[in-house]
Parts: C-alpha cells; sequence; structure tokens
C-alpha cells in the first residue's frame, strides 16, 4: 500500500480547500502512515492540526453506530433485519417499509427535513421526547415506492436509532460504548464530547457561513451563534440532544483505524465473519446507487462513506485495506460563490486520495 500523498494534503491547505487534515492508511495488522497538515481552527485563534485532533465525523455515524449495532442485534437475534419497521416501532404507519429498507436508503423517506421546528407545534429550541420524533416520521408522507430507488436519507437512519433504542431499552450512545468503543479502545470516541476534549477538536462551520449556505431559510440560529468547537454541527443531531442515528458522532484517525481493523479481521467482539459479509452485501443491485448495510459499494467492491463536514473512510475488505481522510472543510468563511465550490474541489480531493 502507498503512503499518504502529502503533497496532496498540503495542496489542500494552501488552495483553501480546507484548513486542515488528518490522513491515516492501515491494513488489518498495522497503520502504514498517519499525517497531519494545516490548521484545525483558524477562528477566533489559530491552532495546528494534529495526528490526535477529534473530528465531528457527522455521516460517518450512519456505518460505525447504526450499520455496526445493526448487524450485531442481528446476529444476537434481537432483530430481523427483513422485518417491517412496524414490528418494533408499532406507531409508524408505512407497513411496507423494512429495516433494510431504512439502512440501505430505499424507504421511500425523503432526503432530508427540519425536525426541530416541526416535532411540535412550538417554536424552535422548544423540548419533545424521542416518541414525538418517532411519531411524526412514522406519520411523515413517502417520496417515493419503497424499494424502487436510492434516496440517501438522513431521516431513515434518525429512525433507525431511535428503533435500536426502543428494542434494547438503552441510549444509542451508551450501547455504541459499551458495544463498540470499549472493546475496542477508542477511548477518543463519542458523542457529546466533554469540556476537557474541547481543546483537541477540529472547529466546524461558522454562523457567517451557515447563513450563507442556508440563507434566510436557516431556522437554527438561537443556538448557533459562534464557531462550534465539540458540538455537533448536524442541526437534527443537535435538537435530539446530540445523540441520533444520522450524526453526532466524534472521533479520531487513530480510533477509526481501531474500527477499520476490527472490520478486516472481522473480531468476533464486534461483528462475526458471517455479519461482516452480511453488512457488506450489495443490496441494491439494479436501482440507481450500490448500497450495503450502512455503507456505499464502490466499483472494486470497496465499502465507503463520507461525512459533511469533510470526512470520509474507505474499507476494502478483499485487499485487508482502509484509507482515513478527516478535514475540517466547512470552517473557512468564505463567499458563496467559493463555499458552492469547496465542496465538488473537496470531494475531487478525497476521490484522489482514496484512489491512491
Amino acid at each position: 500500500m502507498a503512503k499518504i500523498k502529502y503533497q496532496l494534503l498540503a495542496e489542500g491547505v494552501s488552495e483553501g480547500i480546507f484548513p486542515g487534515a488528518v490522513a491515516l492508511i492501515g491494513n488489518a495488522q498495522q497503520i502504514i502512515d498517519h499525517q497531519a497538515q494545516g490548521l484545525r481552527m483558524t477562528e477566533p485563534q489559530k491552532r495546528p492540526m494534529q495526528l490526535d485532533t477529534i473530528f465531528d465525523l457527522a455521516s460517518l455515524t450512519k456505518p460505525i453506530v447504526v450499520g455496526t449495532l445493526s448487524m450485531q442485534l442481528a446476529e444476537q437475534g434481537q432483530l430481523d433485519l427483513s422485518a417491517s419497521v412496524r414490528t418494533y416501532l408499532p406507531e409508524i404507519q408505512h407497513q411496507q417499509i423494512r429495516l433494510l429498507d431504512l439502512l440501505t436508503h430505499t424507504s421511500g423517506y425523503p432526503a432530508w427535513c427540519a425536525l426541530y421546528p416541526q416535532a411540535d407545534d412550538t417554536v424552535c429550541g422548544s423540548t419533545h421526547t424521542p416518541a414525538q420524533v418517532v411519531e411524526y416520521l412514522g406519520n411523515m408522507p413517502l417520496d417515493y415506492e419503497t424499494g424502487s430507488k436510492v434516496v440517501y436519507s438522513c431521516l431513515g437512519y434518525i429512525l433507525m436509532g431511535k428503533l435500536i433504542e426502543r428494542v434494547t431499552a438503552q441510549p444509542l450512545a451508551q450501547l455504541a460504548q459499551v458495544q463498540i468503543f470499549q472493546p475496542l479502545g477508542m477511548n477518543d470516541t463519542c458523542y457529546n464530547p466533554p469540556l476537557d476534549w474541547q481543546s483537541r477538536c477540529a472547529a466546524t462551520e461558522t454562523l457567517g457561513n451557515a447563513q450563507i449556505r442556508r440563507g434566510e431559510s436557516f431556522q437554527r440560529q438561537d443556538w448557533w451563534h459562534q464557531v462550534l468547537v465539540g458540538t455537533v454541527h448536524d442541526e437534527n443531531a443537535h435538537y435530539l440532544g446530540g445523540i441520533s442515528g444520522n450524526a453526532g458522532l466524534f472521533s479520531t484517525a487513530k480510533d477509526l483505524g481501531l474500527y477499520c481493523q476490527a472490520i478486516l479481521k472481522e473480531n468476533p467482539e464486534i461483528l462475526s465473519a458471517d455479519s461482516t459479509a452480511e453488512m457488506a452485501k450489495l443490496r441494491t443491485a439494479g436501482l440507481n446507487a450500490n448500497r450495503s448495510i450502512g455503507w456505499v459499494v464502490l466499483k472494486d467492491e470497496a465499502l465507503y462513506h463520507n461525512g459533511f463536514t469533510g470526512t470520509a473512510l474507505r474499507l476494502d475488505l478483499e485487499r485487508q485495506e482502509y484509507q482515513i481522510l478527516l478535514t475540517n472543510r466547512v470552517h473557512l468563511v468564505a463567499k458563496k460563490s467559493r463555499f458552492e465550490l469547496r465542496p465538488i474541489v473537496h470531494d475531487h480531493v478525497i476521490d484522489a486520495f482514496l484512489s491512491g
């Protein structure tokens, strides 16, 4: 396996694609290369990126937490992934949606909607119970016929996280700690990082950037008054207390490497060989996108996922290798035109890095 393309990371920083990055590549036995570049914060003060910087992983939460826990619970006989969601959440009105449909983004749910003003009839910032969120999603009209296509949906993973909590009678964050992070020694991984971790966290979006991105429709200015450091960036996850199936997880490149090694080694403490194969199996053949349980399936059959904050992970079960690239690409203050361009360029950087 080649080492990290250091020049690629340096160019990403110098060209303003991201303030900083941490990259790690490895295989089932060891870390091959691990590098940091740039800044983890540019405002209100400059702080250098470090190898142990903690990142808001955004949508990497989906495969690492919900995908893994779903497979564990199926292996233990607590979940039937082919069953209707109503088997476990009877208040859901859509009998045809299976757990597999939620996990492969084929449920019929739209990609996203703001749960925070719609979970009840009061203003943003109000409190509500998890049951209200489940009921709201359960009555939401579907956008398309279940199973007919892939539409990447944060809502489906929010619902799957709630389903896991219902079945296990445990909070999602606690379950992930006990079932995944603690057995693997992922000591820098959690939801809602404690205050004494925040000095190590990469900063994410500023209020100014959010206003540019969302324009007048941005609805959560009541809580977003400064640079976010150690606070979840995803608005729906924030509204749900920082703990959700779609986003909210924080971690380091090294801890993610431990997770990848466990999957590659088929560590039975995490997933058996059979469960790993079931997780990686292509489930959407013939549809518009290739999805397994929790993951994108690439053309070379490697598993892949990324996150809005600038994170990406590629896991190759066949070649027994993995690549991790964590950046804070949403942190820079930018004009609208440049903000819209940066995710596109950032994706090209990720593609170049992961292909190497």
